[in-house]
């Protein structure tokens, strides 16, 4: 796309409505501000979920709106286009990659800048109403068309993706009494009884209820001839639809799943409607209800696909984050449970650091956990519940950390008084080393057991901190260690090579250190890289317009991290289902959509301009 920047734009037609309102000044102030974009015959103007910054007017030839194979509209002088993208809605329409705009022959067309636009709305309010007036309605729309497209997408889902209760048999002589003991110790709602003839019955919660309290029968009597037999039953492979109409039909709450002929479980029917309504949802169930690590590796394994499903229907980045960060403290949570006794629960804190401590968690990098004990507690068998921690944590998908930051690590599971030595020492003994675990502890968030030994250490950490000028300088120093690549000609955004970039160093991690660094020296506990950035904006530590292109480049950034991760094939052959997205942090920019790769170039040039300002604040090239 070529573009020229005229100070006037005689060619606009200013006789079209809704521009014909706008007065001679606004009209001047409009032509000032326009953009003239050229684009040859099947240039697509507009892709994917790729937002835009100006709204499109057509000046020459002519443009289709395409879905599909499909023509859907046609743009001819005079019309405009990509309102919806300019409000960052695209996903309602170009997530798929089905809906585009295409120059159907050579076209041009006048771009309209959203500050000018909005500008111009805010004066003149007939305007305004014109242009954006119904706006609201179509995103209404937009969004009823997403969720009707997220709703079908969920009703082709299977069974297996549910919950299933683990079944629970007794035989058919066990007594009224001996299946309710079943149920208690198991935390079921039903016993399957084993009849004489082989075949199978269910006996819930509310028929026990109905046969001792309302029927009077003894809890003496045995199950077999009390139990219902002709159970329901679907494969697990079957849809959650069938499941949910077989239900709705027979007028019951669950239904017995089998496969390969056996019986593998129940399906309940809060378990079906929570992944109907919410894939989140049932990952959630499957952490509350798991009873071993097994059950749990199975939940983290679907954290994968909800990633990608919410990526697809244009989910913000800071919502996966936030959701998958609570999803995999809820695990971490669990997992501690299963392993230690309650008299270990009480008296630690276990904690996560680094980006899972900030809650910027989207893919499963390296671990970084570690456990805080009560002062004076001593648990014998804490070595070996630290290895199975950290050992079934791999097995879920979370790499071990290089750094050895893990619970299996004596350094990282150690009482009170041990980290604030630890502290004491990364504070006025600073070395590479040290500084690395002050950054990461600094970052650190109760999961389990008592969060009072974290804000202990935290308040610790915090008091230390002196005004110390060569201290924060070398805190700051990192944010420096990575090469950020930059300039009009650089060889990274010659589209012509593939040659990858890592975006964590060469953009994420810049941002996140300094913010860290800047947030230290106010003695901030916010662990956030975005609220850090706001209250820093707040005190003054940052400029308001410094802040605000820091979250929007920080969330740019992220989006491209994980939309690469996300669109890169992924090698199927023989995994497991909810196999792990390949982990980097390496982008190829001549992959990369025109407006990702002119927003990726952008956020580049920002990180460059922010190091400098960390750099000439704490004295680094001093």
């Amino acid at each position: 796309m070529q573009h020229a920047t005229p100070t006037a734009s005689p060619d606009f037609d200013f006789g079209r409505p809704p521009f014909d309102l706008l007065t001679a000044d606004q009209r001047a102030a409009l032509a000032g501000a326009l953009d003239i974009a050229l684009y040859p015959r099947e240039a697509v103007i507009l892709c994917r979920e790729e937002p835009t910054d100006s709204l499109f007017v057509v000046l020459r030839g002519s443009v289709q709106e395409r879905r599909g194979g499909e023509v859907a509209a046609v743009y001819g002088p005079g019309d405009r286009f990509g309102l919806q993208a300019l409000y960052g809605t695209a996903g309602g329409g170009y997530g798929t990659g089905a809906r585009r705009f295409v120059a159907a022959e050579d076209c041009v067309c006048h771009l309209i800048p959203r500050p000018a636009l909005e500008a111009l709305a805010a004066e003149n309010p007939a305007f305004g109403t014109a242009i954006l007036g119904d706006f609201a309605q179509r995103m209404r729309d937009l969004a009823a068309e997403r969720s009707n497209r997220e709703m079908a997408a969920l009703t082709m889902a299977r069974i297996r993706q549910a919950y299933l209760h683990p079944p629970l048999f007794v035989e058919a002589g066990a007594s009224l009494r001996d299946a309710a003991e079943a149920m208690r110790q198991n935390r079921a709602s039903s016993v399957l009884v084993r009849g004489v003839d082989g075949a199978v019955g269910i006996l819930t919660g509310t028929d026990l209820r109905d046969l001792v309290v309302l029927d009077g029968r003894p809890v003496t009597d045995p199950v077999g001839p009390l139990a219902r037999y002709g159970l329901l039953t679907l494969d697990r492979d079957d849809l959650l639809f069938n499941a949910l109409v077989l239900m709705t039909k027979h007028a019951v709450r669950r239904v017995v799943v089998t496969e390969n002929g056996a019986i593998a479980g129940l399906l309940g029917q809060s378990d079906l409607l929570a992944v109907l309504s919410n894939h989140s949802q049932v990952i959630g169930v499957q952490v509350e209800h798991a009873t071993n690590p097994d059950d749990l590796r199975r939940a983290s394994r679907s954290i994968v696909e909800l990633i990608r499903t919410l990526h697809a229907t244009g989910v913000k980045v800071s919502f996966i984050a936030d959701l998958v960060t609570e999803l995999n403290r809820r695990i971490f949570r669990k997992l501690f449970e299963l392993l230690a006794p309650p008299e270990l629960l009480a008296n630690s804190c276990l904690i996560v650091m680094g980006s899972e401590g900030r809650g910027e968690q989207l893919l499963k990098t390296d671990q970084d956990n570690g456990l805080i004990l009560r002062d004076g507690f001593d648990c014998p068998d804490l070595p070996r519940i630290a290895a199975e921690f950290t050992s079934h944590l791999v097995a879920f998908g979370y790499p071990p950390c290089p750094g050895n930051i893990m619970l299996s690590n004596p350094e990282w599971t150690r009482p009170l008084a041990g980290y604030k030595d630890a502290i004491f020492s990364w504070i006025h003994r600073p070395d590479e080393a040290a500084q690395m675990n002050l950054a990461i502890f600094y970052d650190a968030a109760p999961v389990a057991g008592d969060a009072t030994l974290l804000q202990d250490a935290k308040d610790y950490l915090l008091g230390r901190l002196q005004d110390n000028q060569m201290f924060f300088t070398q805190f700051a120093r990192p944010t420096l260690s990575f090469d950020t690549p930059g300039g009009l000609f650089a060889a990274l955004f010659d589209r012509r090579r593939g040659e990858p970039v890592d975006i964590k160093k060469a953009g994420i991690f810049p941002i996140v250190h300094g913010v860290r660094a800047l947030a230290l020296e106010k003695h901030r506990a916010e662990t956030n890289t975005v609220e850090r950035i706001q209250v820093l904006a707040e005190l003054g530590a940052l400029d308001r317009k410094m802040a605000g292109d820091l979250v929007e480049a920080f969330t740019i950034l992220s989006t491209i991290r994980l939309k690469a991760r996300v669109d890169l094939p992924q090698d199927t052959e023989g995994a497991e289902e909810g196999a792990e997205l390949a982990i980097d942090n390496l982008v190829y920019p001549d992959r990369l959509g025109k407006l990702d790769h002119d927003q990726f170039k952008d956020c580049l040039a920002l990180v460059k301009s922010f190091k400098e300002l960390i750099a000439h604040h704490f004295r680094l090239n001093h």
